[in-house]
């Protein structure tokens, strides 16, 4: 007669599985957190040597700081340059664009990428963050500025604006900036970030439903959460169908691409709600769970 155990045999734990998955997102995360970072300071760079506006200051476009300290470092020593504007910009792992300005006339316009923005005669150093966020430091002042028409970048610009503050001393004497922000849909360069945002997900997106059910339509709740963190009127409409729009030679207005990017954001809310409709009849693989967590968690790595 076979013996029988009060204990059953425990099944294999895949606690060291999950670990490593978990690690292994975090740290593909982050690069790709690193390689935005290195699309926009890139698109930036380009954008200025296509020719800045308003006047044609002396850019010296140093790249990674890590890589860059001494050159850093020596800009401090540019102050008697012959150049009414010299500008050196160079990125970190936490900023597209960092730019260092010596400038002599006062209230001088100063292309800047993303921006056209009014420094003060002397030293200025603008900082650029992720979500469309910039400070300007002049002597000690500190002016934070915030071009990001969405909720996340205003909830962004607040905590920024409370972390400068508690910094340290700030000098309270007001800071006059004036800037203007570029249309992206007429940049060259500027827009590929946005392109890249809105139209490879969905392609990965589609092509993984194909592959593995159509859960993973439940991934298209990364547009969802763009649609809080970015300005949805250039990720949903004027960005990614610009070209559209020039084919049709159509003219849209504010109110008619506000409807239009709530009736596309509409559309992939209902794609994903799609999804999880068929989350109970189809058996989802791990990978199939592990790319629609991916997509969950990639708008937060594009934002910040």
């Amino acid at each position: 007669m076979p013996t029988s155990s009060l204990y059953e045999k425990r099944k294999p734990r895949r606690t060291r599985t999950t670990v490593i998955f978990l690690l292994s997102l975090i740290a593909f995360l982050l690069l790709i957190h690193f390689l935005n970072l290195f699309l926009q300071w890139t698109m930036i760079r380009l954008e200025l040597a296509q020719g800045p506006v308003f006047m044609s200051p002396e850019y010296t476009m140093l790249g990674f700081s890590l890589f860059n300290q001494d050159e850093i470092s020596a800009v401090g020593y540019f102050k008697n340059s012959s150049q009414p504007t010299r500008v050196f910009g160079y990125f970190d792992f936490c900023h597209p664009a960092i730019f260092s300005v010596w400038n002599k006339d006062e209230q001088a316009f100063v292309d800047l990428g993303p921006v056209v923005a009014a420094l003060p005669a002397g030293f200025s150093r603008v900082t650029f963050f992720p979500a469309e966020i910039f400070s300007l430091e002049h002597e000690k002042s500190v002016v934070l500025k915030n071009f990001n028409a969405s909720p996340g970048g205003s909830l962004w610009h607040g905590i920024l604006a409370k972390k400068i503050g508690a910094s340290g001393p700030v000098s309270q004497k007001p800071l006059p900036v004036s800037f203007v922000v570029k249309e992206l849909e007429k940049s060259r360069y500027l827009k590929v970030p946005y392109l890249i945002y809105f139209y490879l997900p969905l392609l990965v997106i589609i092509l993984s439903a194909i592959g593995y059910g159509r859960v993973l339509f439940t991934a298209l709740f990364y547009y969802a959460e763009i649609f809080f963190l970015f300005d949805f009127r250039n990720f949903f409409v004027t960005v990614p169908f610009d070209w559209l729009f020039n084919l049709l030679k159509w003219e849209s207005s504010v109110g008619q691409v506000e409807i239009a990017g709530a009736i596309i954001a509409i559309i992939f809310v209902l794609g994903a709600a799609f999804g999880l409709w068929h989350l109970k009849k189809e058996s989802q693989s791990v990978w199939g769970k592990r790319i629609i967590l991916f997509f969950i968690l990639l708008p937060f790595s594009l934002f910040f």
